[in-house]
Order: structure tokens, then C-alpha cells, then sequence
């Protein structure tokens, strides 16, 4: 039998604000008194770490990383289905050894584990007591008696094989662990770099902590459940470990005070809450149990214990911690609306520790299933626009104007006034045009639908207004198998096909989104500058169009270098030309043009040099121009890979990667 007999106060507490409590009341069963036979087979045979949690003398909860001495697999024991035994190497610096020395002091030392194959994401949990300890230098051996177990058990037929859309019996969700090969690593060096067990009011991190941090793409979290007097006989005290993931700078530090981590909750479903503004969704650990939430709801407090794998650096942080919902999510990472925040009260950091490190050669394969990174309030540049004066703002589809069969421009009037700089863009819910998205738990065919709250961010193309405005621009390319381009451009076609004249004035179609806010910096110099680079792959081109038809003479450069690559070179000489219209004699603008399609179009204008290249953006280029381009501004808008390209090859001519300016929607 578990330890607990159902869900104890926190956890009733926090699905309770989350809004499905009732949904909750069967999935109790997800959690065993003891451990299957695939659970002890996986431990024993699977593992080449597993991370730990234990609470020091202060109450507070940290993790550890345990391991054996040549990084292999096999440390771990298991002579019974409730009990396991760790016989492990500990290096100066984890917070066990110090932890350790509670064992006997108290009725139970409570620890907690969680067991990752990273290969397969494969995870079973485990919590319980230490009943017995014993060091001997390095080595520490642990048994552990076990009364909650939680994790995957496969039917017979998928027992060889990780298949998380069939396979799961235990709802231990697996879906946001990236995927990494790991060896072992025997010959690590263990040297603690910092120790600071109890920071001051005013401390914070280091840089190289903090950056440490945002690096991330996995954390394992502990936590702990003090039970009230009046619980404990049916809610003991426990703790608990689990596991994080995300793309690579999806946790936080907020810059305010450098010390409290943000880490935002996922979930494999998004569903609406009337409790908070409608455009919000709930984003919750994916398997929804929500005990390490649950815990944080009684006992405010939590270790975070990042792992770089391909060095071995270990960074162990406790702190206090509190989870923040709606408004107060919002707060803190706009638009995100579950989050947890651990304010660091001790943290130590160990390098070259871990005895398994990633097969050298390979590359972390993210898992699909991560939402893009948001940064916090305090990094991004939004102006919120949702509940003005009470109520959403809309914004309702004017007008399309077909450019290609894939690339048009949409033009929306909003129900309120709005400002926007050139280059910024705007955050759309579809939801009222397409409706939501039907629940999966995992969607291995399109794996991106799973998180998908209809919330979509374009770099708006019209210019900036000089007074608060109604009407704005987006010209878009239609993404192939995309939920709101496609509906957009659907409605496109068929009115182009059946009702043409309705392009132009789509207001009686009355086809509304939600208007969210308005984000980006993204945006010309403040100081205007002698000289602008600008670079474009394809669409990306569209900051770069509102830039050109806000400029005035006052703030013009004297000269724009615009590098476009793409494959319908008409299509966007057109886009310039409209842009710069007929008053643009203020604005000396070079176009080199690079595509294997050749341009039939021209720019007829004479304070614009045109430059056709029948190839690709290549080094060469930059090289030519490379003495000049210290003197300038540079901007670089397209596809990641583009962007990526481009920024090496200015790198190559020694640009410096960090003063080219690119664009950032982590709103």
C-alpha cells in the first residue's frame, strides 16, 4: 500500500487552482505501495545515476547526484519490492555527505529518487527512508525502504521497447526529457568551485551560475511535505523528486534580484479558466499528479540540481519556493500562467563530478513536445494589451491582399488603440477564429499540437504610427500543415475563388482574434546611425518593410546595405517597392538580391541601386564589404538556419556575433 491515503492538502490545493480537481479523484491509483518488477529491473540494470533528494538540518530540501565509481550501471540493488540499495560513489561537494550525518537523529532520514534512461526517456519514481548508512571515504552505501512507487510498466508485448503513446499503465509522464546518449566517465575530478550554504538578503549569483542556469535543458526538482499534526496519520511527512525538461533556456533567474529561479510549468493539455483572463491556459507538469507542486503548496521550499553533461559540472541550489497562477504568473513571464519560483538561499557548485558524460560526437535530440522559451517581464519588451479598460481587445480581420499562393498580407483594425515601434510584432489568440485544440496526451504524428493555445507572434509589416493607431499589417508565408495559417490562407483562396471583391473589405465575415500585446525590440537604433546592414531570408523581411516606411528624413542613414535571399525575388521587390512608394528620396538604399530564381521585377528609382546575385548569401560577399562593416548597424531577420549561416560567416569576417541584432519573440 502507498504511504498516503489519497491526496493530502497541498495537492488537493493546487489542482483546485489549476481547475481540475474533480479530474483528479481516480488517478490516485497511479501511485503503488511498492515496486513493480520492471521498476527494480530498471533501477538495478538501467541506471548509471539517479538523483536523490534529502533534507538538511534546516528543513531544507536538496538534491544529490549518486552514482557508482566507474559510471556504470549496476550500483543499485533491489532484495525485495521495497527495498533498494545504493552502494555509491559521493563526491566532496554533494549535499548527502553532509545530509548523511542527520541518519539516526531523527525517526526517519525521508529521501526520494528519481530513475532517467535518457536514451529512451524512460522514468520510474521511488519514496521512502533510509534504513541504513554507511560511509567509508568516497563510498556511502544506502538501503532504502520504499512505500511510493510511481513510473512506466510496460504490457508484455511492448516490454523491450519505450512507447509512451501505448505503453503507459503508470502516469509518469515522459514527454519533455531530451534525448541524450551517455557513457561513462570514470575519471572525473571533483572541485568545488562555490559554497555558499546561506546566502544574505542581498546576495546573488554569480554570472557564471546564472549562466549555468539559463543553459539548462533539464533540472531535477526536490521537494518536501511537512504533514500538520493533525494529517501525518494519514499524510506522513515525505519528500519527493522529479524531473524537468524544455529547450535550452526555458528556466530562468529573474535580473531584479539575480538569485530567484523561474521555472515554468508544461503540460500535455491546455484548458481554459474562467477564474483568470479567458486568453490563459494551464500549464501543469505533464502528468498531472502535481505532487511536487502539492508539496511546494505546504512546505515552501525546493532544490534544483542542474547537470551539464558534457563537462560534468553539478549545480546543487535550495531555496523558497512558491507556485504562481494566472495573475501572479503573469507577473512574472507574461502570458505563461503556471510557473514555479525558487528564491536561492544556498547553493554549491561542483565541477568535473559526474562519472557519465555525453558519447562524445553526439548532439542532444530536444524532445518535441517543448513549448518555445518565454523570458520574464523584467528581459522582455511587451506591452500587454488583454483586459484594456476591462475587456479584451480584438482585433478583426480588414482586409488580405494575396502576394503569391503561399505569401500574403492580412490587415486587422482593433477595438482599441494601439502603438507600435517599427519592428515589433504582435501576439494573436486564434482561438476565436479556429477553436481550441482537442486534447492529447502525446501526439507522436504532430507532436507540436499538444501545446498548441492557438497564441501566435508576427512581426507586424505596416509602418509605426506616429499617434496611437487602429489598423495594423502582417505579412505572412502559409506554414505547411499550420493550424492558423492555413485557416487564414484557407479563407483566402475561397474568397479569392468565390467572392474576390470580399478581399478587400472582409468586415462582414466579422472573423475576430484576441489582441494580447505588442513585443520585440527588434527596432532601429535610437541614435540614428551613418550606415545600416540589413539581412533578410524570405519572409523575414517584413520588420525591414515597416522600418523603411517609418523612416523620415530626420532619422534616416545615409545609406541602407539591404541583403535579401529568398526564392520568389518578384514577389519581394514588389514588397520594397510598395514600401518605399514614390516620398523616398531621403532613403539611399543598395538591394542586393540573392536567389537562384532569377528577378524579372527592377526598382526604377534613383536613390536605390539594385544588385542581382544568382546564388546563395555566401562568405564571399561579406568579405568584400567586410571594411565597412564595423561602421554599421547590423540587422538579421529569417529562418534559424539562415540566421545561423549568416552569423557564422560575419563572425568569419570578424563581426562581432554579439552586435548583430536579431529577433526575439520569448515574450
Amino acid at each position: 500500500m502507498p504511504a498516503l491515503k489519497g491526496w493530502h492538502r497541498g495537492e488537493r490545493a493546487i489542482q483546485e487552482k489549476l481547475g481540475y480537481r474533480a479530474a483528479m479523484a481516480m488517478a490516485f491509483a497511479a501511485i503503488d505501495g511498492d515496486m513493480p518488477e520492471q521498476h527494480r529491473e530498471f533501477y538495478v540494470t538501467r541506471l548509471p545515476f539517479v538523483p536523490v533528494t534529502t533534507l538538511d538540518e534546516l528543513g531544507r530540501p536538496w538534491g544529490s547526484i549518486l552514482a557508482g565509481a566507474n559510471g556504470e550501471p549496476g550500483f543499485i540493488k533491489s532484495p525485495s519490492d521495497a527495498k533498494l540499495v545504493l552502494d555509491a560513489r559521493v563526491w566532496e561537494g554533494d549535499p548527502l555527505l553532509q545530509n548523511s550525518d542527520l541518519f539516526g537523529k531523527k525517526d526517519k532520514m525521508l529521501v526520494a529518487g528519481i530513475g532517467v534512461e535518457f536514451s529512451t526517456r524512460r522514468r520510474n519514481k521511488f519514496a521512502g527512508w533510509i534504513s541504513k548508512l554507511e560511509r567509508k571515504g568516497q563510498q556511502i552505501q544506502l538501503q532504502l525502504d520504499v512505500n511510493e512507487a510511481i513510473g512506466y510498466v510496460a504490457s508484455p508485448r511492448t516490454q523491450s521497447h519505450f512507447k509512451p503513446n501505448n505503453a503507459i499503465r503508470r502516469r509518469n509522464c515522459p514527454k519533455y526529457i531530451n534525448v541524450r546518449d551517455l557513457v561513462p566517465h570514470p575519471h572525473a575530478f571533483p572541485k568545488i568551485i562555490h559554497r555558499e550554504l546561506s546566502l544574505s538578503p542581498s546576495d546573488r549569483l554569480p554570472d557564471e551560475i546564472i549562466k549555468f542556469i539559463v543553459d539548462a535543458d533539464t533540472v531535477f526538482i526536490g521537494t518536501s511535505y511537512v504533514a500538520p499534526k493533525e494529517d501525518e496519520s494519514s499524510y506522513p511527512s515525505h519528500v519527493g523528486t522529479n524531473q524537468r525538461g524544455g529547450r535550452r533556456g526555458y528556466i530562468r533567474v529573474k535580473p531584479s534580484d539575480g538569485r530567484t529561479v523561474v521555472l515554468p510549468d508544461y503540460s500535455g493539455e491546455f484548458t481554459r479558466d474562467n477564474s483568470v483572463h479567458s486568453c490563459n491556459f494551464i500549464v501543469t507538469p505533464g502528468n498531472r499528479l502535481m505532487t511536487s507542486l502539492g508539496n511546494i503548496e505546504v512546505t515552501p521550499l525546493a532544490s534544483l540540481t542542474f547537470v551539464s553533461f558534457t563537462r560534468g559540472d553539478i549545480l546543487y541550489l535550495t531555496g523558497e519556493a512558491q507556485t504562481l497562477v494566472g495573475t501572479a504568473a503573469h507577473k512574472v513571464m507574461p502570458l505563461h500562467n503556471a510557473l514555479t519560483t525558487v528564491r536561492t538561499t544556498g547553493y554549491i557548485f561542483v565541477a568535473d563530478a559526474l562519472p557519465v558524460r555525453q558519447r562524445p560526437g553526439t548532439t542532444v535530440v530536444p524532445s518535441p513536445y517543448s513549448p518555445p522559451v518565454r523570458l520574464l517581464a523584467g528581459e522582455a519588451s511587451l506591452t500587454p494589451y488583454f483586459q484594456a479598460n476591462g475587456k479584451d481587445v480584438t482585433a478583426t480581420l480588414q482586409s488580405i491582399k494575396i502576394l503569391s499562393p503561399s505569401l500574403a498580407t492580412f490587415t486587422f483594425m482593433t477595438s482599441e488603440d494601439i502603438h507600435f515601434k517599427a519592428g515589433q510584432a504582435a501576439i494573436l489568440d486564434f482561438t476565436p477564429f479556429i477553436g481550441e485544440e482537442e486534447y492529447h496526451h502525446m501526439a507522436s504524428g504532430k507532436p507540436s499540437s499538444v501545446n498548441d493555445d492557438r497564441i501566435r507572434t508576427w512581426t507586424i509589416s505596416s509602418p509605426s504610427p506616429d499617434t496611437p493607431t487602429r489598423a495594423f499589417e502582417l505579412t505572412m508565408r502559409e506554414k505547411p500543415g499550420g493550424a492558423v495559417t492555413g485557416a487564414l490562407f484557407s479563407v483566402a483562396r475561397k474568397l479569392a475563388d468565390y467572392r474576390p471583391e470580399l478581399l478587400g473589405d472582409l468586415s462582414p465575415l466579422a472573423i475576430g482574434v484576441k489582441l494580447l500585446g505588442i513585443t520585440g525590440d527588434f527596432t532601429s537604433p535610437e541614435e540614428p546611425r551613418h550606415s545600416l546592414l540589413w539581412i533578410a531570408g524570405g519572409i523575414g523581411i517584413t520588420p525591414f518593410l515597416s522600418m523603411l516606411a517609418s523612416m523620415k528624413p530626420t532619422d534616416a542613414p545615409s545609406s541602407i546595405t539591404f541583403v535579401i535571399s529568398t526564392r520568389e525575388p518578384d514577389v519581394l521587390l514588389r514588397l520594397v517597392s510598395s514600401t518605399l512608394g514614390t516620398n523616398n528620396s531621403h532613403i539611399r538604399i543598395t538591394i542586393h538580391m540573392f536567389s537562384t530564381v532569377s528577378a524579372t521585377e527592377s526598382l526604377d528609382m534613383p536613390n536605390v541601386t539594385m544588385h542581382n546575385h544568382s546564388r546563395r548569401v555566401g562568405s564571399g560577399f561579406f568579405t568584400r564589404i567586410g571594411p565597412t562593416l564595423i561602421d554599421q548597424a547590423i540587422y538579421m531577420c529569417g529562418p534559424p538556419s539562415f540566421e545561423t549561416d549568416i552569423l557564422a560567416t560575419l563572425v568569419d569576417v570578424g563581426v562581432d556575433a554579439k552586435m548583430v541584432h536579431r529577433e526575439n519573440f520569448g515574450y
